[in-house]
């Protein structure tokens, strides 16, 4: 049965994970679909940084956008709690998230998301 509220969209782009309590980067990787309410994201071995997230975990996720000549190069940061760890088709692992907040921002690359002054941040739920 599925229980999604909203569609889900198949997008790959890069993405930066960290734990926002320690600033400590877990993963830098693709997305694999997403939602107006959830990101999953394919984690391969090379990947890794760090240990798997298990469910409960709070996550903060910079997804690095494509750029646009009106506004150049945007990320969607995202405060997300993982819902669930599963095995992807290629040996992979498949990190599903809940977004709780989302914020868009700069992208520098090589120094990701930067907050400005005057953008605001959204709540999902």
């Amino acid at each position: 049965m599925d229980r999604r509220a909203d569609p889900r969209v198949e997008v790959r782009l890069p993405c930066h994970v960290e734990v926002p309590s320690s600033k400590s980067s877990l993963f830098v990787g693709l997305t694999t679909n997403m939602s107006r309410r959830g990101i999953l994201v394919a984690w391969s071995a090379n990947g890794l940084m760090g240990r798997l997230p298990k469910p409960g975990d709070l996550l903060s996720v910079d997804i690095e956008l494509p750029a646009n000549h009106s506004f150049g190069r945007r990320c969607m940061h995202c405060q997300t709690v993982v819902s669930r760890v599963s095995g992807g088709e290629h040996g992979e692992s498949l990190v599903a998230m809940q977004v709780n907040q989302m914020q868009f921002r700069s992208y520098d690359h090589g120094r990701g998301c930067e907050a400005e002054q005057g953008e605001a941040r959204c709540s999902v739920m």
